[in-house]
């Protein structure tokens, strides 16, 4: 008997790459094609030019293509030039946008909250959401420490990659009391946000005959 379940299990490693995909369980399926628009995010950066310094981001759409998307087209359109870091969790995150105590401005604005795999860590940029739970792409938060008590609570759209530093300078101001929040004392202007996106490669000429 074990020299027929051993003769077996031989017959089935010889014949398996042959079946894999015959039955429902076998064999690597293939793999989904990313949508084009996550495609042309993938290599899209912008640049927060703050009266401070700037704050170089890159996105990943991958693991949020709707929030990132409606960044992009919030930032391409200049809606976020002119923002204000309006609260600071001293040494752990800052905030920018629109306040939550503009509402009118915020509503036609938010979108379905994203789920992201991402552990929140310095550096991390997430969109902050609205009391029923919906992702606000126009309020974000930077984080300025390690926050694995946030993993999975807010969509992450980018990682800073230059200018932490900045950030932190921010997220150390003297703060006060304004509409519940932490308010910076000293000004922090985001006076304006650029958007880069990798130019597509030419098509390449043929030469006709």
């Amino acid at each position: 008997m074990r020299r027929l379940l051993a003769c077996l299990a031989l017959v089935c490693m010889a014949v398996g790459p042959a079946w894999a995909g015959t039955f429902p369980w076998g064999g690597p399926r293939p793999s989904r094609e990313p949508h084009p628009t996550v495609v042309a995010l993938r290599d899209c950066t912008a640049t927060l030019r703050t009266n401070l310094g700037e704050i170089a981001l890159k996105f990943d759409p991958d693991a949020a293509p709707n929030a990132v998307q409606a960044f992009v087209k919030l930032a391409e359109r200049g809606a976020l030039n002119g923002a204000r870091f309006y609260c600071v969790f001293k040494d752990r995150m800052v905030l920018a946008g629109t306040p939550p105590s503009a509402a009118k401005a915020e509503s036609s604005t938010t979108i379905a909250y994203e789920s992201t795999p991402q552990s929140v860590t310095a550096g991390s940029v997430l969109l902050d959401r609205t009391a029923d739970g919906r992702n606000c792409p126009s309020r974000f938060l930077i984080v300025l420490a390690d926050q694995p008590h946030l993993d999975g609570d807010y969509t992450q759209i980018a990682e800073v990659t230059k200018g932490l530093d900045v950030a932190k300078r921010i997220g150390s101001a003297a703060t006060r009391p304004a509409d519940g929040s932490p308010a910076p004392l000293e000004d922090a202007v985001i006076e304006q946000v650029t958007v880069a996106r990798k130019a597509s490669p030419e098509p390449k000429e043929t030469n006709k005959k």
